[in-house]
């Protein structure tokens, strides 16, 4: 079979529900890879991925499996479209290509809770072609239902009114469908456009009003620092998941309303402060890293032996690993609110962002998820455990984002062994030390 036809017979196996041919047309993939190009394995993946989508939904025919914490079929999708987009060959797809490949991974980020980076994907398809449908509507609509999950009705507001103005480009203006009009989806988007033009009226949310008169601070470093928060959408704050403008210059995220009994303690946000702060100072770090001198006074009359391993050592370098640092171990601190939160029992000094979700089953090889996520109907909380997957789980390792992939390795060897940031490359044989360019 070529690999031209792949996409016909996954579409004809599906429209028929013939689960087996669908398993076969997974191992033809497979088969197709060797001796292909780069370009074509991103396109092989993605029929791989189109597979697992149609097998996923013949299955919810008949188990509606939207809220359920094992989503193999959505995760094996997921993982294949990752590969298509870490190929070498995926810039050499058409655009068209490329934006649906970006845009079935926002589609599935979006189903596992992981909304913000779904929004980014889209964004990325956007880029690529700025009226493409699917990224278009599927876009606003996440954005709905990210502001319905916000404490701050004013925050939400801004939500909808982004959504809305994607969702009016629809009839607006020409919109690039790839396999033609999707009347379904139309419908859908226009369903959404209906429900947030209805809800601005009803908050009365002024539509003139100016977000970027907003004060960045006295000084110009300030300035510069919180202008490169905005840019790279590193503030606590879910406006800047939305947009840029001076509004969302700040780390106003914190706790919604929440209860104690009689003489407990409210300890919860003495909790989120400290994961705010430590977060505030690794952002800090990181910023520092890219705009200092790579020469520093406390690096003066430091007398340290040249390994000619190609490695720089000095104050610049350690602001990026201990970035790194804290940022990681911030995910543990999440698990020990959790643990406590939610009364989960494990002991502290044990609890970590690996363990917290439930208890490896050897014999099943498989995850038990702790019985008090299971009855959580709970989008981002379910997008926190798909994240620690994505950290810890060795499977997937190989196919996490192109940019990011050796990241856990980097990690441990910051936090065990010894990392060193390579200027130039050279060889270093020793198991216990890593250099990073």
């Amino acid at each position: 079979m070529s690999p031209n036809n792949l996409g016909l017979e996954i579409d004809i196996a599906f429209d028929n529900n013939d689960v087996s041919k669908l398993e076969v047309l997974l191992v033809s993939c497979d088969s197709l890879m060797e001796n292909e190009t780069s370009e074509n394995h991103s396109v092989l993946y993605f029929y791989k991925a189109n597979c697992y989508a149609a097998l996923r939904m013949i299955e919810r025919k008949d188990v509606d499996d939207t809220w359920s914490w094992h989503r193999e079929r959505l995760v094996a999708e997921i993982l294949n479209l990752r590969k298509a987009v870490a190929e070498s060959g995926f810039e050499k797809l058409d655009e068209i290509m490329q934006c649906k490949i970006l845009t079935n991974i926002a589609n599935g980020m979006s189903s596992l809770g992981r909304v913000i980076e779904s929004i980014s994907y889209y964004e990325k398809a956007l880029s690529r072609i700025d009226n493409f449908a699917m990224a278009l509507g599927n876009k606003a609509i996440g954005q709905v239902h990210y502001g319905q999950h916000l404490y701050d009705p004013g925050h939400s507001g801004i939500f909808f009114f982004h959504a809305n103005k994607e969702l009016n480009r629809f009839g607006s203006e020409p919109i690039l469908w790839d396999c033609g009009i999707q009347q379904d989806a139309l419908e859908t988007f226009m369903g959404y456009r209906d429900f947030t033009e209805d809800v601005l009226e009803d908050i009365e949310f002024d539509s003139k009003f100016d977000f970027n008169n907003f004060s960045l601070g006295k000084h110009q470093k300030e300035q510069d620092y919180r202008r490169w928060c905005l840019q790279h959408k590193l503030f606590i704050n879910p406006l800047n998941d939305v947009f840029t403008a001076t509004i969302a210059a700040n780390d106003v995220l914190h706790l919604p309303s929440h209860f104690y009994a009689v003489g407990e303690e409210p300890r919860f946000p003495k909790y989120f402060n400290l994961l705010k702060q430590e977060f505030i100072v690794a952002r800090h770090m990181l910023y520092e890293f890219t705009t200092a001198d790579f020469e520093h006074y406390s690096d003066n009359d430091v007398l340290l032996e040249n390994g000619l391993d190609g490695v720089y050592l000095g104050y610049r370098n350690e602001l990026l690993k201990n970035s790194l640092r804290i940022s990681y171990s911030i995910f543990d601190k999440i698990a020990l609110f959790l643990n406590d939160y939610m009364k989960i029992g494990l002991k502290v000094d044990s609890v970590n962002f690996r363990n917290i979700w439930g208890t490896y089953n050897k014999k099943n090889k498989a995850l038990e998820i702790n019985p008090c996520f299971l009855d959580r109907e709970n989008w981002l909380l379910r997008g926190l455990y798909f994240l620690s997957k994505d950290l810890y789980d060795q499977n997937f390792t190989d196919v996490a984002e192109p940019e990011a992939r050796e990241l856990h390795i980097i990690r441990k060897m910051a936090e065990h062994r010894y990392l060193g940031i390579q200027e130039y490359p050279a060889q270093v044989d020793d198991t216990e030390y890593m250099s990073k360019r």
